[in-house]
């Protein structure tokens, strides 16, 4: 199945787009850590640090899947230290 086109204005967009968002939660990540002095954290920041993770991921994802789509259409060659290391 061929990827769906992508143009290079679509893609430089969305691929900015995405590191925005990474940055915005490296940024709120940092944050969350920043407030364990040794103790742990509590509870609540302990699922918030979670749930930061765990969007990392999928923006991180989502940027290495644009990159594949991308290499994919013939626009680029694929990275081979994409965001899976593949």
């Amino acid at each position: 199945m061929q990827p769906e086109q992508i143009s290079q204005a679509e893609y430089e967009s969305e691929l900015n787009r995405l590191h925005e968002r990474r940055e915005e939660l490296e940024e709120s990540e940092s944050t969350l850590t920043s407030h364990d002095h040794g103790g742990g954290l509590p509870a609540d920041q302990q699922n918030r640090l979670a749930k930061v993770r765990g969007e990392i991921a999928d923006v991180l994802q989502q940027i290495g899947d644009l990159q594949d789509r991308w290499a994919d259409a013939g626009n680029a060659k694929p990275n081979p230290d994409g965001a899976l290391g593949e």
